[in-house]
């Protein structure tokens, strides 16, 4: 009897083990926060801000891999349902409570919850990734902004720190514009990710984007997602 070549597709198990290790990662998240509440040495608590920041950025870094992939190969499947932004957005942030307590990050929503029609799991993989950045850049406030307008919907992620330089910022565009990328980086392919993912959201011949930029209404940077 002959051993069928395709017995474990390769997409299925990616797909399984990046669920298993994203599970992981959530429960040791969970852990990470009943100890920071018995922490009680300014020392001890900013070294717990290390770590759960490198295991939220760990879930990231597994979604976007997984994505990439399935995208590479033809085998992403996009799932577009009626959302509440703001609801999607509020689930994020509780997931980050320790993380933006422990580093006293306020986050403040503006606009209103508006009803979008997209992926749910998908953008929250984009909106984490681009909120993880902002709590890397900023130096104590996220300012959150939906704005819908005849283009769409915009999702403005800000932060009072110091801007992006312009190496950065021209390293964006160039992932953008689909120029190869001399150095790889988790950056670079969080930025891939997110624009792959938005360009994915179509509608009457519109394509998705990202854009990235020092126009923070708080005067830091700006990562915005515009969904058609």
């Amino acid at each position: 009897m002959k051993a069928d070549d395709n017995q474990l597709p390769f997409a299925d198990v990616i797909g399984a083990s990046v669920n298993d290790m994203r599970n992981s990662l959530g429960q040791v998240l969970y852990k990470l926060t009943g100890i920071s509440e018995e922490l009680d040495t300014q020392e001890s608590k900013l070294g717990l801000q290390v770590v759960e920041y490198e295991v939220t950025r760990m879930q990231n870094v597994m979604n976007q891999l997984h994505g990439l992939y399935l995208i590479e190969t033809d085998s992403l499947t996009i799932q577009m349902q009626e959302v509440y932004v703001f609801e999607l957005i509020d689930d994020i942030l509780a997931g980050m409570n320790g993380l933006l307590a422990n580093k006293k990050v306020e986050v403040e929503l503006r606009g209103e919850d508006i009803c979008w029609y997209l992926d749910p799991y998908l953008m929250t993989n984009v909106l984490n990734i681009a909120i993880l950045n902002a709590v890397r850049y900023t130096n104590d406030k996220i300012c959150i902004t939906l704005v819908h307008s005849e283009k769409g919907l915009s999702i403005s992620i800000d932060d009072n720190g110091q801007g992006y330089p312009d190496v950065v910022l021209e390293r964006f565009n160039n992932v953008k514009a689909g120029m190869s990328i001399e150095e790889v980086s988790s950056q670079n392919i969080g930025w891939l990710f997110c624009e792959k993912i938005a360009s994915l959201h179509k509608n009457q011949g519109n394509a998705g984007e990202t854009i990235l930029d020092n126009e923070s209404v708080i005067s830091g940077g700006r990562l915005q997602v515009l969904l058609p």
